[in-house]
């Protein structure tokens, strides 16, 4: 079995990029009240700033928890811009340049409802990105107490942080990105991105010789990994021929089924061929056994007439 994983790489290998980050008014995806923008040019941050947004109509409210939490209130954006006002303003600082993220995923989100929200064609994936969460989870990178949280990674590389402002956030991202670089020795963005975007799959612990319990792992994982939109799993074996051998295990206990021969489709198909099993069990024709109805033979005259007594 092969894991394809689509990635979105930059172009270019210098450390030119944009740091985003976006902060929201309440659970709708689209409520941005605040956007941060740092751009670097190789290696070296030009400018880190943040500005307020007015939500759309049906999204312009603000729930406890999110306040509590940036502190933006309904009266800071009141008379602030809208997102295709904002956008005119910052496209400069975005156009085809990479982007970067802490928790690019949900930034990607919010990014991906404005733009819509306001009918925006901007396809920033196709220029790259990187995420720094991805990142430090990738390479083991952790702040105090194992957290991967932006602010304790900025607090062990000594990044001054002002938690939960999107200007601040936005540019502790672009620094953090780059410290981690220095740590793995990584000169190429392009290579940064990459350790990024690329998960981390574990196998699950299999002996070479698999029984029932040890098909019904494989199967769990190979599961998790359909449910995952960016891979593409190659020579992958469905479902049903799983079942299938643990069907035939379950009747036939002295059956050997190899891990490397379970894994792969090609190996498995081959591994029917030789127990002299087909994959997919043909499939039962259902008889419906109908009751055949004889015609009512018609009774004759004399039986069906009743006989009545003579008179005295």
């Amino acid at each position: 079995m092969k894991i394809d994983v689509a990635k979105n790489l930059p172009l270019n290998d210098d450390f030119s990029f944009t740091a985003i980050d976006f902060e929201l008014a309440n659970n709708d995806k689209r409520s941005v009240c605040q956007v941060g923008i740092c751009v670097v040019e190789r290696g070296r941050v030009l400018k880190s700033y943040e500005m307020f947004v007015r939500p759309p109509r049906r999204a312009n409210y603000f729930l406890r928890k999110p306040v509590e939490i940036h502190g933006i209130t309904a009266s800071d954006v009141a008379f602030a811009p809208t997102f295709d006002e904002v956008w005119e303003k910052i496209f400069a600082d975005l156009e085809g340049r990479p982007l970067a993220a802490h928790s690019f995923r949900d930034d990607a989100m919010c990014f991906d409802a404005v733009l819509q929200n306001y009918r925006i064609k901007y396809n920033y994936r196709k220029y790259g990105y990187l995420c720094t969460l991805d990142l430090a989870l990738r390479s083991g990178i952790h702040g105090e107490n194992n957290k991967f949280s932006l602010e304790s990674l900025c607090e062990r590389y000594k990044i001054p942080l002002s938690p939960h402002h999107a200007g601040s956030d936005a540019e502790g991202c672009a620094r953090l990105a780059m410290k981690i670089a220095d740590e793995l020795s990584i000169s190429s963005f392009r290579e940064l991105a990459d350790l990024s975007q690329t998960p981390i799959f574990p196998e699950p612990e299999l002996p070479d010789i698999l029984d029932c319990a040890g098909i019904e792992r494989l199967e769990c994982y190979l599961g998790r990994l359909r449910h995952k939109k960016q891979l593409k799993l190659l020579d992958c074996p469905n479902p049903k021929e799983l079942g299938m051998a643990k069907s035939f295990i379950r009747k036939h206990p002295a059956t050997i089924l190899q891990k490397d021969s379970a894994m792969s489709a090609r190996r498995l198909a081959q591994w029917f061929a030789e127990q002299k099993a087909s994959p997919i069990p043909p499939k039962r024709r259902r008889t419906r056994h109908r009751r055949k109805n004889s015609p009512a033979t018609p009774k004759s005259i004399g039986e069906s007439a009743k006989t009545t007594p003579p008179l005295r």
